[in-house]
């Protein structure tokens, strides 16, 4: 009986935490850079740097983010660009303008617009997190500074 349960705890698992990670795993940047320059453009420009025409136009307060800056991009986790897009930045505690895209995109594409986001952010490149830095806050401005001051240095 024991590991019958054992079995099923197991079956769970799988059903439930494999997909988001297949899906995390499969962001196809190539795919992504069609829906990104299709949807995300017109307020976040053409090479990502928030620079787009109705950025520009309308003259939207607080700009959008600029996807090209690696200082602020780079410590964002996938899941949470995955959060922003999907249910926009309101849901997030960021900007109202950011649209929820959760009734127009898969979340197959979302993941895949993250991929092509990730290519977009300049120094310091992207490093995934590890139990190592999992005690520290990255949004911290100190830890920011030092970041930047010792990429700097090299």
């Amino acid at each position: 009986m024991k590991i019958f349960q054992q079995v099923i705890i197991a079956l769970l698992v799988l059903i439930f935490l494999l997909p988001p990670a297949l899906l995390l795993a499969g962001g196809d940047a190539a795919r992504g850079k069609r829906i990104y320059q299709q949807y995300c453009t017109p307020c976040h420009g053409q090479e990502g740097n928030g620079r787009g025409p109705r950025a520009k136009n309308e003259a939207l307060q607080p700009p959008p983010r600029n996807h090209t800056d690696g200082f602020y991009m780079n410590m964002q986790s996938d899941v949470r660009l995955f959060k922003v897009i999907k249910f926009g930045g309101k849901a997030n505690n960021l900007s109202h303008i950011m649209p929820q895209w959760k009734h127009v995109l898969k979340d197959k594409q979302i993941f895949s617009i993250v991929a092509f986001i990730r290519t977009l952010a300049k120094d310091p490149v992207y490093v995934a997190p590890t139990t190592e830095n999992w005690g520290k806050n990255p949004y911290a401005g100190d830890e920011r500074q030092d970041l930047k001051e010792s990429l700097q240095k090299k």
